[in-house]
Parts: structure tokens; sequence; C-alpha cells
């Protein structure tokens, strides 16, 4: 199967992941619907001016930030990352529930001092399959294979659990 891979983009603002993880920001910090919702969300211009309210408008990325939240709107961010319209990836169950880190799916993005123009990770099916077999076996092992029905569910590699 063809991995999954999105046309590169150039991003409105050049976004310092690495500088961002550097003050201890984690990534649920700003992609703050990771751990709630199906989407990691885009930061909102509130969000990025509350933080950066004090600082050094010099910076020709900040400046653009602070133009933004002026004027009172979004930073117009461009998708990245695309999955077909017929896979779904709760975000909440993968963040939140199973503990996986964003750099499992999104690759080392805490090293970037610029958004990537394209995902530095393709993903394909077998990536996602390999992983939760992997951790339906750790969990069998470490649950005596007393799994509630939902939790087996979730590490299923049935084509239901993520295929709609």
């Amino acid at each position: 199967m063809a991995g999954w891979v999105s046309p590169g983009v150039e991003q409105p603002i050049a976004f310092p992941h690495k500088t961002h993880i550097a003050l201890k920001v984690p990534c649920t910090g700003c992609h703050q619907q990771a751990e709630k919702g199906s989407a990691a969300g885009r930061p909102p211009t509130a969000l990025c001016a509350a933080c950066h309210a004090a600082s050094d408008t010099k910076d020709p990325e900040i400046a653009k930030l602070k133009a933004y939240a002026e004027k009172g709107e979004e930073i117009p961010w461009r998708r990245v990352w695309r999955l077909p319209s017929h896979v779904f990836f709760p975000h909440r169950i993968h963040v939140a529930i199973a503990k996986i880190s964003c750099q499992t799916c999104h690759g080392p993005m805490e090293n970037l001092d610029r958004p990537p123009p394209r995902p530095l990770k393709i993903l394909t099916m077998s990536d996602c399959i390999a992983c939760h077999t992997e951790r339906k076996l750790a969990t069998d092992r470490a649950a005596g294979a007393k799994l509630s029905k939902v939790r087996a569910q979730q590490l299923s590699s049935d084509c239901i659990v993520c295929h709609r």
C-alpha cells in the first residue's frame, strides 16, 4: 500500500518546535485538542499571543503572530498531515489513553526550527497494524489476557477499528 503523503506546504509563520520543546512546552500545550478529541487541532492565535505578549517584536516571526492577534485573526496554518478520508484516527485514544508519543506518528518534530513542508514520517497501514499488534501483545501479557471488551477492541487490528 502506498504511503500517505501530503504535498509540500509553506506555513504563514516559521514556528520553531525545537524552541518550544526546549522551553518545556509539551506538544499538547499548543495542540490542546490532541487529548480531548479526534483531531489534535491547531493552536488558537490567542493562545500563542498570551505566551508571547511580552516577546520581542523585532523577531519577524513573532511580529507576524502579533499582527494576526491584533487583527483578531486566526493564523492560517496549513495542514501537513492528512490521512485518507476512510481512516479514522482519534488522537485522544492514542495520546491520552494509550500514551503514545506524538513522535511515533509525526517523527522528530522536536528537532525542527521551522514547520516541515511535508510529513516527516510516511505512515502506512502496516505501521498502524504493527503498533496495534505490539501493544495488544504487551497489554495481554500485563493484564493476564483479561482485557475489557472496549480495550480489546481499541487494540484490535480489525479493519472496522480504523476504517469507516
